[in-house]
Parts: structure tokens; sequence; C-alpha cells
């Protein structure tokens, strides 16, 4: 059955793979969200302290595996002893992904994947890393889109390697009291991805009337999804894809 969309455009990502039933940033997760009817999968990008792109959330590994310590302090060997199932009291055995194996299984599948990449000021060099992996497996570079909560990353990315698609990540947090420079974002994103709650009419429209698309994080329930999308988003970013619209 597929999911029940508001039209043709709009976009279902599935937030961290199938995270509420499977561990997060997990094979299993994004195995799960692939076979579903999603049009994105999102991941979350970190670099171990030996180069390897790597999924996870967090900067380290003590919220969501059965070790301790930061990303950029491990080596891959090291991520792959400990098991990667921690959170929501799962009893699965799941490794830590690199993302050479993301992209292994993505080209199985039709979706676009949407990376953010987290923190990269602690990664120097993951923006080329990122765009070599791509290339070396031949990823379709319009089923891509590089997103982060650091915009100037994405700039000096986007100047770059214009030909990619790129995505501006906006927190509560910052933008509780004020709204993004969307003219300034447009110049180099596609897309400005915004908290739910920062979400109202006048932010959609000044994001749409600068060519800007719009997909909030996270959106976790019907009802919320339902007025997004009257105000007019144009995909939102869940944890639970199958069951945010009627199937």
């Amino acid at each position: 059955m597929k999911l029940v969309r508001p039209n043709k455009a709009f976009k279902v990502i599935a937030h961290r793979g199938l995270s509420k039933h499977n561990p997060e940033n997990t094979q299993l997760a994004y195995q799960a969200a692939l076979s579903q009817h999603i049009d994105m999968l999102e991941i979350d990008l970190h670099m171990t302290k030996d180069g390897a792109l790597v999924a996870i959330h967090d900067d380290t590994i003590d919220r969501i595996s059965n070790g301790k310590g930061a990303i950029k302090g491990l080596t891959l060997e090291a991520l792959r002893a400990f098991n990667f199932s921690r959170q929501a009291n799962f009893t699965v055995d799941a490794s830590i992904m690199t993302f050479d194996e993301i992209l292994t299984l993505c080209k199985k599948f039709s979706k676009t994947l949407l990376i953010e990449v987290k923190k990269p000021k602690n990664y120097p060099n993951i923006g080329a890393q990122i765009i070599q992996k791509l290339k070396h497996h031949a990823f379709p570079t319009n089923r891509v889109i590089i997103q982060s909560f650091d915009q100037s990353f994405i700039q000096k990315l986007a100047e770059t390697v214009p030909y990619m698609h790129y995505g501006v990540l906006i927190s509560k947090r910052k933008y509780w009291l004020k709204q993004p420079t969307f003219s300034e974002i447009a110049k180099y994103a596609d897309y400005v991805n915004p908290n739910y709650q920062l979400i109202n009419k006048k932010f959609i429209s000044r994001a749409h009337a600068e060519g800007l698309k719009i997909m909030p994080y996270t959106v976790n329930d019907s009802q919320t999804a339902k007025k997004l999308i009257q105000m007019g988003v144009d995909g939102v970013i869940t944890d639970i894809p199958e069951e945010i619209f009627k199937l």
C-alpha cells in the first residue's frame, strides 16, 4: 500500500531510517525505510579518528551503543566492536554503518539520500570526503541532498561543488525570535528545513518567494502533519513515515 500524499510533489522523509521500530542510523532501520514508499532517507554523518565516514547522530557513542567515547577519537575498527542498538531498549545486534555501506545499500533503491553533516567544524575535510565517496560509488547526484545546521559549511561546499543539491537546517533555539535570511540562503541552497515549530505562513511565503523548498523536522503525529500541509510545506521529516499518513 502506498502513502497518501496531499500532492504528487510532497516528500516523505524517513528520519534516521525507520527509527521508531529499529535502532536509528543502522542497516536495520535503513533497510526497513527503503522498503517503504518513502521519498527520501535521512542519515547523519560523522568522521572517525582514522577518517572513515560513519552514520550516527551524536558525536559520541554513549547514548546508542554499549561503549563510550567521541567518534573523532575512535577508529572504525574500535567502533565495530560495539552494539549500536542500546537506545529504546532494542535487543538486536547492530553495527555502525559506514557511508560506503550506505551508498551500496541505497543504490539498490530509487530513494533520494538526505545527508546531514553533523558538526562539520570537528572534521575539516568531511565535505570533500562525502563528495569523493559519492563519485566513487557513481551515486546519482539528482538523488542526493547535503544539509547541515552549519550554514557557512553548506555555503562553502556549494561554492566548491555547485552541481549538488543543498539544504540548511534551521534550529528553534537560534531562530525562535527571528526568521532566517532566505535571500542569502537561496544563493547556495535549495532547501530550508526548520524545526516544525518554527513554521508559519510568513516563513513559508518568504522561503517560497526565494525558490526554497521547506521540509520541517521532526514531525511525528498526523495532526501536526496536516497543519503543516495546509500551510504549504513541501515535505516532512519523520520517525514514523509509515504511520504519519493513513495507508
